[in-house]
């Protein structure tokens, strides 16, 4: 079944079999694309050259993309996410090209969704629901808010680490944020990770070869999906040593406004001190904020994670922690190219 949340042109482009669709997303920041056309390459190689206008984005924010296909005799659609656009002119990885708010994307359809047959296929380009910012050079970017907030000051859900679920508190009590469970509570027996060692995390699919956790178990891949995914302590270290960090207030929440320096000093992600879960109670909100790291410790013997940990006052480190039972806030990352620790 169609989504509903946006208009589909069968506009033909000639001589071509691929269908342009007319994509309008608002966001927050008022940001959309309009004017999208589809070209696919001839003879037919897979590839799909994609152009579009877009408005409303801010200086230095960056956006990611969901490039939707619908095949109209079914209705059925797939989507890739793994493209953004930036408005300082910046190149993604996956080739959207800019210049004066023109853009264009080189699709390689064949790659993301399979042999497909392209007659008569309707595309469609989107901005993603969440921006982004890059804060030093080569850094990955940084979403502008956590997952579960409806603005970029608002705590969001809380997880365990390796916890793909998330929970909010609703009515004085932990309520997982799809309503399948309420009254949860942040100890070690329901946190399968907890006192795991690398080697038996490894054996039960909790983390990859590189030792991070696997995208069905990383709660930034399973909530947003994408290219989103929890940062690295390399990240989470660098986030403390590339930036500058004001301690603020921001409608009414406390915590860090952490801004990038020079080339990077115009752009800022806010850090609420959204406290943690701990048991059934929620602690120490508005003093403290944590972030897992999706990396535990480095040895093998020794069942921790790394995590980010801050309050009032430049009290911000970076410190290793068994109690991966703990329920944190989750701020998502996209790309990056830093080399990270071993």
């Amino acid at each position: 079944m169609r989504t509903g949340h946006a208009s589909w042109w069968k506009v033909l482009t000639a001589g071509m079999a691929v269908v342009a669709g007319l994509g309008l997303v608002a966001s927050a920041r008022g940001a959309e694309v309009r004017n999208v056309t589809a070209k696919q390459r001839y003879p037919w190689n897979g590839l799909v050259d994609i152009r579009f206008t877009a408005s409303g984005i801010e200086e230095g924010i960056a956006w990611p993309l969901t490039v939707s296909a619908v095949e109209p005799d079914s209705g059925d659609i797939r989507e890739v996410s793994h493209f953004w656009i930036v408005r300082d002119g910046t190149n993604s990885t996956d080739r959207v090209l800019h210049a004066d708010g023109e853009y264009e994307l080189l699709w390689d359809a064949q790659s993301d969704l399979g042999e497909v047959i392209c007659s008569n296929m309707v595309v469609q380009v989107a901005f993603g629901a969440h921006a982004m910012v890059r804060l030093w050079e080569g850094g990955p970017y940084w979403a502008d808010r956590n997952i579960g907030a409806e603005e970029p000051w608002d705590y969001g859900y809380y997880f365990w680490w390796g916890d793909p679920v998330g929970y909010k508190w609703e009515n004085d009590q932990w309520v997982a944020s799809d309503g399948s469970l309420s009254g949860f509570s942040f100890t070690d027996t329901n946190a399968p990770t907890c006192k795991v060692n690398n080697a038996r995390l490894l054996s039960r699919g909790w983390i990859t070869e590189d030792y991070v956790l696997a995208p069905e178990f990383d709660p930034a891949q399973a909530q947003w999906g994408g290219g989103w995914r929890m940062p690295t302590r390399h990240e989470l270290t660098n986030l403390i040593v590339n930036c500058e960090w004001t301690w603020m207030t921001t409608n009414g929440v406390k915590g860090y406004v952490v801004r990038g320096r020079g080339d990077f000093a115009a752009v800022s992600i806010f850090l609420p001190t959204a406290g943690w879960g701990n048991g059934t109670a929620w602690e120490r909100s508005g003093e403290y904020g944590h972030f897992w790291s999706s990396d535990p410790d480095s040895d093998n013997n020794v069942p921790r994670t790394w995590r980010l940990n801050f309050r009032k006052s430049n009290v911000i480190s970076m410190n290793m922690h068994y109690d991966r039972f703990v329920g944190t806030s989750c701020r998502p990352v996209q790309g990056g190219s830093e080399p990270q620790m071993q």
